[in-house]
């Protein structure tokens, strides 16, 4: 999920200051801290200076993690819990700006403590007053283009309020974004929670482990990767199958779409921002000409800018912004959009860099139920998908789905835990 904000929270530099109100919609959940998160952005100061950034965050993380194994040793298991994820959330942001280079050390060793430590706290779950259970998946899956070959798997964790056991529960696919994680879903997981759905927070192509580990890039088809990730939902306990919704939030407002044009067993479709065509980003004529080489020179000269290509060449598999670019004119769905069967609803917030291309989706939907949001001055919600306004987000959206919902059959299960 890239962010770039108008208002500076924190930071004077745009990219830093972006990424920061990430942990301050963490924070608004329980998985930093504001004190903390202050703390460290003043250490790393206004300059845009990558290692800085790596080496406070880290320091930050570490220093949380010392707490949770401390306190989980001396029996404080709430304190531990909390404590892990904050220390998830701070690796997370330690190796955000390393992301160009897949085989950086720096990146791994950040992000397999991410991963450790988002599990350390959701194995204390049980010990904490939240009564949410969260399960750890690997669902089948092979990727036709892995080097690798054969079956690579979806990394996700799934999310699960403790409810009536005798009735199955509406669940929501959240893939992740362009640079987000399974883990981190958890962050945007918990309005839903909440209100009583399951949340099904997954890596696909391009993101997460699926990259890092086994250099699996996006895939703009991505109606490969939904499939099976709705097969198993159908067939998982818990789940009302009748009841799937699929959520698009930053790049994932490009691929939900995609996938729910060809999968009829989607109740519901939710993107923020609606990003039906990425190429249409890339300017036409003279000025498309010129872009490629314009941003190669650009990012000679400016770290900042060879930052923000590289991650996005590294998530893509190729080596050159020309070939980055050729790539994101595959990444469309336009001409695909009436075949979408489900209730949408289009979210445009103010000063979301990414969106302004909602309405594109909204008009080609041949849907009778669909809407597009977008929040006027005051509510709270602007920027990147939201930005910190996450909580009155959270209210105009599932109220939504709530009403959408509110038609469709759901399924109870019997003694034998069998749906009737």
């Amino acid at each position: 999920m890239e962010v770039l904000m108008t208002q500076h929270l924190a930071m004077s530099d745009d990219e830093f200051d972006g990424q920061f109100s990430r942990t301050l919609q963490a924070a608004a959940v329980g998985a930093a801290d504001l004190g903390e998160a202050h703390a460290t952005a003043d250490l790393i100061g206004g300059r845009y200076n990558t290692q800085r950034w790596y080496t406070h965050w880290m320091a930050r993380a570490e220093s949380a993690r010392e707490s949770a194994e401390t306190t989980h040793v001396t029996g404080h298991l709430v304190t531990a819990h909390q404590s892990y994820l904050r220390a998830s959330e701070y690796y997370r942001q330690a190796y955000y700006f390393l992301r160009a280079d897949l085989d950086d050390r720096r990146l791994h060793d950040a992000y397999h403590a991410h991963c450790d430590t988002f599990r350390h706290a959701m194995e204390l779950l049980p010990h904490t007053s939240v009564s949410i259970v969260a399960d750890e998946l690997a669902i089948p899956y092979a990727d036709d283009r892995s080097a690798v070959g054969g079956r690579t798997d979806i990394h996700a964790w799934l999310f699960r309020p403790v409810t009536d056991p005798n009735r199955l529960s509406p669940t929501i696919v959240m893939p992740c974004g362009y640079d987000s994680t399974a883990e981190s879903g958890w962050v945007f997981a918990q309005g839903a929670l909440a209100r009583g759905y399951n949340v099904l927070s997954v890596e696909g192509p391009g993101q997460g482990a699926s990259l890092y580990l086994h250099r699996i890039f996006f895939r703009p088809d991505y109606e490969h990767v939904l499939k099976p990730i709705v097969d198993w939902l159908s067939a998982a306990p818990d789940v009302d199958p009748q009841r799937i919704v699929a959520m698009g939030r930053s790049f994932a407002g490009y691929l939900i779409p995609r996938a729910v044009a060809t999968e009829p067993r989607i109740a519901a479709m939710i993107c923020d921002p609606a990003q039906p065509d990425m190429g249409a980003k890339i300017p036409g004529g003279w000025k498309g000409r010129i872009a490629a080489p314009l941003m190669t020179a650009l990012s000679r000269v400016s770290r900042k800018r060879a930052d923000f290509f590289g991650a996005r060449m590294a998530s893509h598999g190729v080596r050159t912004i020309a070939d980055y670019l050729a790539e994101l004119t595959t990444y469309t769905m336009t001409d695909r959009a009436a075949d979408i069967g489900c209730p949408t609803m289009i979210i445009e917030s103010p000063g979301d860099p990414v969106g302004g291309h909602g309405a594109e989706l909204y008009n080609a939907l041949a849907v009778e139920h669909k809407m597009i949001y977008t929040p006027v001055a005051g509510t709270g919600i602007s920027g990147h998908c939201g930005g910190v306004g996450q909580k009155a987000w959270d209210a105009v959206v599932y109220d939504w789905l709530d009403d959408c919902l509110a038609g469709v059959d759901s399924a109870t299960v019997g003694a034998s835990g069998a749906p009737r």
